[in-house]
């Protein structure tokens, strides 16, 4: 593997600077059918290593600043389990989001294998990202493929094509500037005063860097409420990500209680890969995604429907201005472990949203790989250090939704996500059902 050295972008070095703390590491779990064999699944990585320069890389820090370093990187470790519980997956990939990567030769990634005890049960691929490296659709990218050379593997098919990528500048290089032309840009914060409004957190319990602790609610929205869902959203002309929105804001209404008008913050991932100069490619591995976020107001009598407008709306008015303080704002390029202890001293919880939703959509992986067969898949990103008081993600495959709730612990109790998460999905299945209006 040859060496390669790269000073991290801003939004690489953004994520870099909170693992440095403890956070932000990108957790996905792949729950399978068939019986995966060990040591055709560590060929299979090896091939995905070779062909991906992300995953041949550590992070070093140097006198001005980190760098991407392949020098003597080691393979992608892959740890062997035997499931003893059939929540034991849920723990595992909960004691993943804490785990930092190591600053010596190993790679920022690592799998764990949780083989059914059963030859035919459910086992579980863990994949665990330095979240420098991956963003939703390299995840998911990442798994298809892993699971597309395990097949070859076995059926003993020739892998052709497996050549190396290029490596990927930063983000924020590639974004196509005409997109952040002032005069494109519509400013629509003096339309709803939301510059003016405070949002309200859901905080029930303060606590040190050290109390805190991410933890995931798994839910599934299945194929025939998906569906009648998907019909609703077309009729009422929003998007399935602005139902999530609508559902997960008035959802709060179930364990808060504030006083109305409530204003809330939610933030929505934003793939930039279509906004670059070219285009990336959906193949390559990197982190290629920023935040848009908004305020809502609504109160008790608010519709869903006209809630989830309304999120469609301010997403699709403000992705340019994204785009354009990406491209000209020197605080997230300045941005540094000092100015993230600043944050911290002056938020003593790290909460700086009510909610975030990051939401992959639609993946047509295929249905079987083999033997294999995935039946769910979810993802969470470590919140304790710094995030929003709620985080939902979400990825739709084979016409069912899977959904991850993340919590932090003591912040907010699990018992609490628990009803938020019911409100949220029960608030769905009303909507999907209900026809007219």
């Amino acid at each position: 593997m040859s060496s390669v050295a790269r000073k991290l972008g801003s939004v690489e070095n953004l994520f870099h600077i909170i693992h440095e703390l403890g956070g932000m590491i990108d957790v996905n779990i792949v729950r399978l059918e068939g019986d995966i064999q060990p040591d055709i699944l560590q060929k299979a990585l090896l091939l995905l290593q070779n062909r991906h320069p992300l995953l041949r890389v550590r992070i070093i820090d140097l006198e001005d600043g980190a760098y991407f370093s392949s020098e003597n990187i080691q393979k992608i470790p892959l740890q062997v389990m035997t499931k003893t519980d059939e929540n034991q997956w849920l723990e595992i990939a909960e004691s993943e989001l804490h785990k930092k990567f190591s600053q010596e030769f190993h790679p920022l990634c690592r799998i764990t294998l949780l083989k059914s005890s059963l030859r035919d049960g459910m086992s579980e691929i863990i994949a665990t990202f330095h979240h420098a490296i991956t963003d939703g659709l390299s995840c998911m990218n990442f798994i298809d493929n892993l699971l597309i050379y395990y097949q070859k593997i076995v059926n003993q098919e020739e892998i052709s094509n497996n050549i190396s990528l290029v490596f990927p500048t930063p983000i924020e290089q590639n974004l196509d500037r005409n997109l952040a032309n002032s005069n494109q840009i519509k400013d629509t914060k003096n339309e709803d005063l939301s510059d003016t409004l405070v949002p309200q957190l859901i905080i029930e319990n303060e606590a040190s860097l050290e109390e805190r602790q991410t933890h995931i609610i798994n839910r599934i929205i299945n194929s025939k409420t998906l569906l009648n869902l998907k019909q609703q959203c077309q009729t009422q002309k929003t998007t399935i990500h602005g139902a999530l929105c609508s559902a997960m804001l008035l959802g709060t209404k179930t364990i808060s209680n504030f006083e109305e008008p409530v204003h809330l913050s939610c933030s929505s991932n934003l793939n930039l890969r279509q906004y670059s100069q070219p285009e990336i490619d959906i193949n390559h591995l990197g982190c290629f995604v920023s935040s848009i976020e908004n305020i809502y107001t609504f109160t008790k009598n608010t519709d869903f429907w006209d809630l989830a407008r309304d999120c469609k709306q301010k997403i699709d008015l403000t992705k340019n201005q994204t785009i354009n303080n990406l491209i000209n704002d020197q605080r997230l390029a300045n941005f540094s472990q000092s100015t993230l202890e600043k944050m911290l001293e002056q938020n003593s919880t790290g909460r700086t949203k009510t909610m975030n939703i990051s939401n992959r959509g639609k993946f047509n992986l295929a249905k079987n790989y083999g033997q294999l067969k995935i039946r769910e898949i979810y993802f969470t990103v470590g919140q304790h250090i710094l995030g929003p008081c709620l985080w939902l993600g979400a990825v739709t495959f084979h016409e069912k939704l899977c959904l991850s709730f993340a919590h932090v612990t003591p912040l907010i109790s699990s018992q609490t996500m628990n009803n938020f998460a019911d409100s949220v999905i029960n608030i769905l299945e009303k909507v999907a059902i209900k026809r007219n209006g």
